[in-house]
């Protein structure tokens, strides 16, 4: 199965930046056939910014991480070679994208997660260019959840090529052009899945976090489906097709609350309380409040 890794291997994230521009000049094309307005040209000058921003920190990282992932392994509570069959090379990909979702949801509901994650999401428009927006602080996070996965005795290779291969099947999920799929809704993260999560409205917020599995999200309660038409966005509009802007807001907003905490408690609860938490009124302005307190109206 080393071939099999060693070709997952050469679709790592800084190779899958040819694969997405390939995927946005399909989708340009298409839109622009269908006569419809999926596209603005700043907003997608701004993703392919932050995209070549996030591929050159991920070039920059991965041997450090690499060496950080096998010092972890050799901690592994199972001597298992997960590449010897096929069932094997499933299941641990069910591990890393349980993993994955798990990640996800955390730089959503913790704030300092959130201030690495709000640039996806800040695109009022909803393409495959969307999905370049990724921040650089992310290529630090995301390792850190794999840890499980190393322990588990997952090899390092394995884990960076299962992970390159979840972030590659996400990359078609943003687009307009596909309806719903059916049966693969309860199972699969799928277009009509991920704009319900690229969505703005209020009852969509917080919502299908899943990589691929949409399950996950069922099991667990953050499932929703798409039923009125998706605002893309965040609630609060960036208004700025700045690449520097789009990726630091977040973290200025933040340096700015911890200037003001009048505690170290306060500190600590704007970097790891939902968005939304302040000292003052506590949880009352997080999403899940929010959502809790229109359902109760």
């Amino acid at each position: 199965m080393l071939e099999f890794l060693q070709g997952l291997l050469a679709i790592r994230d800084v190779d899958q930046i040819g694969i997405l521009l390939a995927l946005i000049l399909g989708e340009v094309g298409l839109t622009w056939m269908l006569g419809r307005k999926f596209y603005e040209l700043k907003d997608s000058l701004c993703s392919v910014a932050m995209g070549l921003f996030y591929a050159l920190v991920i070039a920059v990282s991965a041997a450090t991480v690499l060496a950080a992932f096998y010092w972890v392994h050799q901690f592994a509570i199972f001597d298992l070679d997960w590449s010897s069959s096929v069932v094997l090379i499933l299941a641990a990909y069910l591990v890393v994208d349980f993993l994955f979702y798990w990640y996800h949801r955390a730089i959503h509901e913790v704030r300092l997660g959130w201030a690495a994650h709000v640039n996806h999401h800040s695109s009022e428009q909803y393409n495959v260019g969307t999905a370049l927006r990724s921040s650089f602080v992310e290529a630090w996070f995301e390792p850190v959840f794999m840890i499980p996965a190393l322990l588990l005795g997952i090899s390092p290779l394995m884990v960076v090529a299962l992970l390159s291969l979840n972030h590659l099947y996400q990359y078609w999920l943003h687009t307009r052009h596909v309806g719903k799929l059916g049966f693969l809704e309860h199972v699969l993260n799928t277009p009509s899945n991920h704009r319900v999560h690229h969505a703005s409205n209020l009852h969509y917020c917080d919502k299908n976090y899943a990589g691929t599995f949409i399950i996950w999200d069922r099991l667990f309660g953050t499932y929703a489906p798409e039923v009125e038409a998706p605002v893309f966005g965040i609630r609060h509009p960036l208004e700025t097709r700045n690449p520097i802007r789009a990726t630091f807001h977040e973290w200025v907003a933040l340096a700015r609350d911890i200037k003001a905490a009048p505690s170290f408690s306060a500190v600590m609860g704007h970097l790891f309380q939902p968005p939304g938490w302040s000292p003052t009124l506590g949880h009352a302005e997080t999403t899940r409040a929010l959502q809790q307190k229109s359902l109760e109206s």
